[in-house]
């Protein structure tokens, strides 16, 4: 089912509804019409081409609707109407086809509402032969928030009904040729595809896309190291500062990740860029950037906890996995609690003048910053010679690993592998794309394999940590202390994560085999060639 919409504002609402007439349209009366468009963060909806709304016909009916896709149209009554301007949460509505439909383009993210479209609407449908082809809506005194600049006042939009696009587009024609008999208005002989709501939207500025990410920034190799690295910490700024509020609200926990993300990037290039940067600045803003990545690490750990909870038990039988559901209420609260923490520290003045004055710096002209001794050398050489020491320490660091390495031994590697890995996402399509590419893959092979034991290493160590803090806490606020069956169940589950861990680290040796080959290597190192000439 498709829709088109005019823009009829120039025209006099007397002669719109003439011309409908005159197209074969009678129209019953209007009603007021409240309709909000909701879509992810990062546009999860707009991608898989769908589009939902809410729907409030006056002070009664409630309606969720979700049309596109290549689907049918599918609608959902609510109780109750959703309270003005807040997001979304899929896993709140009734298990069904209309929820597994938007979970699959939105994932796990809320979604939010990006504008209310009020209005008077009158409807009316088009048959040919007692057989209904399309219904038309006009829609008066429109209002939208957030308001646009110069926004539709009146509105016709014909939509199809299933089957029936050839008597929709028809239709439209025949409108358009009714309206240029009244009046010269611009625009009616081309309507908008799709609906008022997004005719709305695209008046009010609003970018449907949703947020795509810290857009790469354009670089020449050639250019100076200060300028280029300037460039690349402004972009992780850019996701920061999208970020922030989500992460702040904690209205997913895709904000918290994507938050963390740039902040690491932020810190790994900060580290890196010693002789480019001032010295000064370098310093300080690495210990205020540690200091956001300390209160924001607890928090995310327990999302990633949290939200992996159904892949840990299936571990288990499921009479075991009944019997952690306190530990799960256990960690629930303690997210709770440490998400708390995040919205205070980066609603914190501490925070505010961390991202002002960092936002003050990078938005200096390039030519009023004096950097270190390296900071007018080319790019690629600077970025290319860090990018070779960057794989020296991976290398070494795995090779030195043995059979009874500590696990912290491991997770130095991992981060090693970050850094590295941080700098070919920024730099390294400056020594070709496909290079770069083939080799963050065949970086990510190793990584994958170090996360694996990292996380099943900390997710036994926490678990056992839980238990132990809720038989101390047995009768406190947290609640009685855990049954001996959450307790063997709570046991199970750890020597089973430790079966996991044991298995990574048995795949280690030969995916660092795989690793430290020499085709691998001399894909970077020609990379590091090509950016460096």
């Amino acid at each position: 089912m498709t829709s088109a919409v005019f823009d009829a504002s120039e025209l006099p609402v007397g002669a719109v509804e003439e011309a409908l007439r005159s197209a074969g349209v009678e129209l019953e009366l209007p009603a007021r019409l409240q309709r909000t468009r909701y879509d992810s963060f990062d546009g999860g909806l707009w991608r898989a081409g769908l589009q939902l709304e809410t729907r409030a016909h006056g002070a009664q009916a409630h309606t969720l609707r979700v049309t596109g896709g290549g689907g049918p149209s599918a609608q959902l009554f609510l109780a109750t109407a959703l309270p003005q301007g807040t997001p979304l949460q899929l896993t709140a509505l009734p298990r069904g086809p209309l929820r597994s439909r938007l979970l699959a383009a939105a994932k796990d993210r809320a979604l939010l509402p990006q504008l209310t479209l009020t209005s008077h609407r009158a409807s009316g449908t088009l048959e040919v032969d007692g057989i209904p082809q399309a219904v038309v809506h006009l829609d008066t005194d429109l209002e939208v928030e957030p308001a646009g600049d110069g926004g539709p006042r009146t509105t016709i939009e014909v939509e199809a009904l299933p089957g029936r696009d050839t008597a929709a587009e028809a239709l439209r024609h025949r409108l358009a040729a009714a309206l240029r008999e009244t009046t010269s208005a611009a625009g009616l002989d081309a309507p908008l595809q799709g609906d008022g709501l997004r005719l709305a939207a695209t008046r009010a500025g609003v970018d449907l896309r949703g947020w795509r990410g810290p857009l790469r920034p354009e670089l020449d190799r050639r250019a100076p190291a200060l300028v280029g690295v300037r460039t690349v910490l402004r972009s992780f700024a850019d996701a920061l500062d999208a970020n922030w509020q989500g992460t702040t609200d904690h209205i997913d926990d895709a904000f918290l990740h994507e938050f963390r993300v740039a902040l690491r990037r932020t810190r790994s290039l900060l580290a890196q860029s010693r002789r480019v940067l001032p010295a000064d600045v370098r310093r300080d803003q690495r210990d205020a950037f540690r200091w956001l990545g300390t209160v924001t690490s607890s928090a995310r750990d327990l999302d990633v906890y949290v939200a992996s909870w159904q892949e840990l038990t299936d571990l288990l039988d499921p009479v075991d996995a009944a019997e952690l559901e306190p530990v799960l209420a256990h960690l629930a609260g303690q997210r709770a609690e440490a998400h708390g923490e995040v919205a205070r520290a980066l609603g914190s003045d501490r925070a505010h003048q961390l991202r002002a004055s960092w936002r003050a710096w990078l938005e200096q002209p390039d030519d009023q910053v004096t950097g270190g001794r390296r900071a007018e050398e080319p790019l690629g050489r600077v970025v290319g010679a860090r990018i070779l020491a960057a794989q020296e320490r991976v290398l070494e660091r795995g090779r030195s690993i043995r059979a009874d390495s500590p696990a912290t031994e491991l997770h130095e590697l991992r981060k090693d592998g970050k850094r590295l890995r941080y700098l070919l996402e920024a730099f390294g399509h400056l020594g070709g794309r496909k290079r770069s590419a083939a080799t963050i893959t065949h970086l990510t092979h190793l990584q994958d394999n170090l996360g694996a034991f990292q996380d099943a290493h900390v997710q036994a160590e926490r678990l056992r940590m839980v238990l132990a803090e809720m038989t101390a806490d047995g009768g406190s606020r947290r609640g009685a202390s855990p049954r001996p069956g959450t307790l063997e169940a709570g046991a199970r589950l750890a020597t089973a994560l430790d079966r996991q861990r044991e298995q990574a680290r048995a795949d280690f040796d030969a995916r660092f085999a795989d690793y430290r080959r020499k085709r691998a290597r001399r894909t970077l190192t020609e990379l590091v060639d090509r950016m460096s000439r």
